[in-house]
């Protein structure tokens, strides 16, 4: 496996890789490298190798150890794993996200191994508005050639949405979800009345359109408040929008906690909000589920497609405080209906969001293209 980023980042990615690489070791033997980058933050460096599922799992960070968005750290992780792909003698290639394309691309030139590319979500997309940076273009343009243009012998989507763009460029296209630990979410416990956001604060998930539909219906809800656990870019601007607003005593902000905190969070929170403006398959949106709480999320790509309105979660337009207060008005004026939609979702979690049936797909996809 290549990822590009892990912990003490956090995101979906490692999470992916990580709980599918153990699920595929416990259930059905594997033995896997996971090769990533070596990052330095806050002060401490994560360059050491980790060990999960009885030793079956190795974790390989590839120096140089540098921050996350160091330019020397990001190019030199296109290379850095070649080495170790050509002297492993690995049947599976398998890459994930975004730079990892190159590695895995190039990995199947200079071994006999097969490549998997699994696309966890893509700019490609209607990545209009998505990327307000200057080398938004240029990303964009690479990530096209990464995602559409190299050559792999399987790709996997995280979503339908993205199986008939990639279906164009590639001849073998399979939908493989994300999973959720079902076990580690509980469900039974007397929820209060506070809204949650958890994720990474990026211009994407728009969580400024969430602090603003918050401040539309505050008064109304005086027992609630808006937490919001995660770091990233946007936090300042977010806490003077909270402030702006005249809010800032509402909204409290949890940065980064731990796996534990996270929990606790889902068991005991309301509602949770995911307003983001595209998704892959959010993994947050599977925590929610498992854990029984009940969600409200933008109609977009990588969500609307998961999420049964008014079954099992709540879709509202993105890009609109409006239409996201009103709905925030209706769950929590109608906790009784919004629990039904808790209770449903946990039930399609359970049955079709564990990580033993997604690495059972993708064991089987293994066996046939190995």
């Amino acid at each position: 496996m290549i990822q590009d980023d892990w912990w003490p980042r956090t995101g979906g990615g490692p999470v992916h890789v990580k709980e599918l690489s153990i699920a595929l070791a416990e259930t059905f033997g594997h033995e896997i490298d996971i090769f990533t980058r070596a990052l330095r933050q806050g002060g401490k460096r994560y360059d050491s190798t980790e060990r999960f599922a009885g030793g079956k799992v190795l974790l390989h960070r590839l120096g140089p150890c540098t921050e996350y968005w160091n330019p020397l750290g990001r190019i030199t992780s296109l290379a850095t794993p070649i080495p170790h792909l050509y002297s492993g003698a690995y049947d599976i290639i398998h890459g994930h996200t975004f730079l990892p394309a190159m590695p895995t691309r190039l990995g199947r030139e200079v071994t006999d191994a097969s490549t998997v590319f699994t696309v966890h979500g893509t700019a490609i997309t209607s990545g209009v508005g998505r990327d307000t940076s200057a080398l938004s273009n240029i990303k964009l343009r690479i990530e096209r050639k990464f995602v559409l243009d190299f050559e792999y012998d399987h790709v996997i989507s995280v979503n339908n949405e993205h199986v008939g763009l990639l279906s164009k460029h590639h001849s073998n296209v399979t939908c493989i979800p994300n999973g959720v630990d079902i076990d580690r979410f509980s469900q039974d416990r007397d929820r209060g009345n506070d809204i949650l956001f958890l994720g990474r604060l990026a211009p994407k998930k728009r969580v400024s359109d969430l602090i603003r539909a918050f401040a539309l219906i505050e008064d109304e809800f005086p027992t609630s408040d808006l937490v919001i656990v995660g770091t990233g870019p946007e936090k300042d601007s977010l806490v003077s929008l909270a402030t702006e607003l005249d809010v800032d005593d509402r909204v409290r902000f949890e940065g980064r906690v731990s796996d534990e905190a996270v929990t606790e969070h889902y068991a005991t929170a309301g509602l949770f909000v995911l307003p983001s403006v595209w998704e892959g398959h959010p993994l947050t949106l599977l925590e929610a589920w498992a854990a029984g709480t009940p969600v409200i999320a933008s109609s977009v790509e990588g969500i609307e497609e998961f999420v049964d309105h008014e079954e099992t979660g709540l879709l509202v337009p993105s890009k609109d405080p409006e239409r996201l207060a009103d709905a925030l008005r209706y769950a929590l004026e109608n906790p009784a209906e919004a629990l039904e939609w808790g209770r449903n979702a946990r039930e399609l979690a359970e049955r079709e969001y564990s990580w033993k049936g997604v690495a059972e797909r993708t064991h089987d996809l293994y066996q046939k293209i190995a």
